[in-house]
């Protein structure tokens, strides 16, 4: 009976963010990609300052759209919830708003802090001390953007969309390796019989 409790309370929780990402996630994804993509555009002709401004909008993006609101929607079930803390994440200037990611993951058994770089530095920490300060530098500043700024944004993208959302996707059960899409779920039993569950798609981006 304790294993059923709690199968279904994980099923009530994981189910509004399994609807939200089979809606929205397509739309997410190709907006990320879309600023990866530009951002590697502008670094190849020398503009490392805008490429590290397209590449923190993705990692926000990320942050915003691919992980705070759908799971805090899983774990509140209100859609005002998602929005105040993934604002609160991005714009928050304490230590406590920044801890926010890192609590709701651990709630996934995903600790983010531990995500490494290449060179053995921390992402997470990363992200907070340079990524965002520096893009802040270049907009509010007039600072100049260097390539290892651009060239370490887009590793802790990468980083990121590989070590946190692939994980919580595949344990959820999207197949969008296989599919290349969040709203088209390959069955988890036998496909030559169950066809692929798809999903009607929208962008949280509409006004």
């Amino acid at each position: 009976m304790e294993r059923f409790i709690e199968d279904q309370l994980r099923h009530i929780s994981e189910t509004p963010v399994i609807y939200y990402l089979a809606r929205y996630g397509d739309a997410i994804e190709e907006r990320v990609q879309h600023c990866r993509t530009e951002a590697c555009e502008l670094a190849s002709a020398g503009f490392h300052g805008a490429a590290l401004v397209r590449l923190a909008a993705a990692i926000e993006i990320t942050i915003r759209f691919f992980l705070a609101r759908p799971l805090v929607q899983g774990a509140f079930l209100f859609d005002e919830w998602a929005v105040l803390l993934s604002s609160k994440m991005l714009n928050g200037r304490t230590a406590e708003d920044r801890e926010l990611l890192p609590a709701i993951l651990r709630n996934w058994n995903l600790d983010i802090t531990q995500i490494k770089l290449t060179d053995g530095s921390q992402m997470w920490d990363r992200i907070l001390k340079r990524v965002w300060p520096r893009r802040n530098d270049y907009v509010h500043a007039g600072d100049i953007g260097s390539e290892s700024d651009a060239r370490l944004a887009a590793e802790c993208l990468d980083a990121m969309l590989t070590h946190v959302v692939s994980p919580i996707a595949i344990r959820l059960g999207f197949t969008r390796e296989e599919t290349g899409k969040w709203s088209v779920i390959l069955s988890r039993f036998d496909r030559s019989i169950n066809p692929p569950t798809r999903h009607e798609t929208a962008s949280p981006f509409s006004k």
